[in-house]
């Protein structure tokens, strides 16, 4: 008999610690349902200008951010930077993925197709420094459409002139 009430208390009190966690959980969840992509980017690009080694690299680390998830292109000055720009990411209010898979922890060579001085390959757009892929926003201040990128991505070509606007972190 002892042995079913203390099944019983032990079920409760696992249901009370669900609802409570889930009660405490769900205000976090709720702030990023009204975060865009572009509240996102706006958010990495501050805290990357907010640290005064990183401010001078903004020139060649463009941030998109499609569906909660974070991309990175360019490079760092060097791997301890490209850990704190990552670390960024990472640490970015209601960002869900993040993709560093064309962000490096070095700079290319003054030769190399990825810088844009150099000029960008086919299939490539200048964005600041870097060369990012031409259907990608180019997000970093200054550069070239940056701010209307900023806000709208492009659709396949058979939408025509519509365009879709950006998500949360």
């Amino acid at each position: 008999m002892k042995l079913i009430w203390l099944s019983r208390i032990t079920l409760l009190v696992g249901i009370a610690i669900v609802i409570v966690v889930g009660i405490a959980v769900k205000p976090a969840v709720g702030q990023c349902d009204s975060k865009t992509d572009a509240d996102i980017v706006v958010d990495v690009y501050a805290k990357i200008k907010a640290d005064r080694g990183l401010v001078g690299q903004v020139s060649h680390i463009n941030v998109v951010s499609v569906s909660l998830a974070v991309k990175f292109q360019g490079w760092a000055d060097s791997k301890s930077d490209y850990d704190k720009i990552v670390n960024i990411g990472m640490t970015t209010n209601c960002a869900r993925l993040m993709n560093v898979n064309a962000f490096y922890d070095t700079p290319p060579p003054t030769d190399s197709s990825q810088r844009a001085s150099q000029g960008c390959a086919t299939g490539t757009k200048a964005c600041g420094d870097v060369c990012i892929p031409e259907n990608d926003p180019c997000n970093i201040k200054g550069a070239k459409g940056a701010v209307a990128d900023l806000f709208t991505m492009p659709m396949p070509r058979g939408f025509g002139f519509l365009s879709v606007g950006a998500g949360c972190n």
